[in-house]
């Protein structure tokens, strides 16, 4: 088995659990699950970049930041509704 299916294996999982219940991690602070989805898409991140894949890896890589600049902020800017 390839090493990027490994990490997208764990990575993709882990990280859209945690997406799917992204706004209330930033309002509760839960930083356990804040770090389970910086692990995740670490090895995102890892996978594209075994593969060479540059422009997936901007585009994961440029999620982590947002993801870690919306958490930093307190949930500050997120969507109305």
């Amino acid at each position: 088995m390839q090493p990027e299916a490994v990490l997208f294996g764990v990575g993709y999982p882990v990280a859209i659990g945690v997406i799917a219940r992204f706004v209330p991690v930033v309002r509760e602070r839960r930083w356990h699950w804040l770090a389970a989805h910086h692990a995740g898409v670490v090895a995102i991140v890892a996978g594209w970049a075994l593969r060479g894949e540059a422009s997936a890896v901007a585009a994961n890589a440029s999620w982590l930041a947002a993801s870690t600049l919306w958490y930093a902020l307190g949930g500050k800017g997120e969507p109305a509704g």
